[in-house]
């Protein structure tokens, strides 16, 4: 489950340095089960150039894991 977790978050983009996560696993999730990752920014520090996310992973809706990660974002734009 973490390296769904991990692999749900490239939405942040080139340039982006992660610096950490805490998980909760909070149920199974078995072989055949379909992973649905969701990621929400809950925070943007713009002095710090941090972003806090929420993530979470639910089999048939139901939340099987919940963490919150932080990235550092680039200090410039890239195309």
């Amino acid at each position: 489950m973490t390296g769904v977790q991990t692999c749900a978050l490239p939405i942040s983009g080139h340039g982006t340095v992660y610096l950490g996560q805490t998980l909760k696993f909070l149920g199974p999730v078995r072989p055949g089960d379909v992973v649905l990752a969701e990621v929400e920014v809950t925070g943007i520090d713009h002095s710090k150039r941090r972003v806090t996310m929420d993530t979470r992973c639910l089999v048939n809706g139901k939340k099987v894991l919940i963490g919150e990660a932080t990235v550092l974002a680039p200090s410039r734009k890239f195309d």
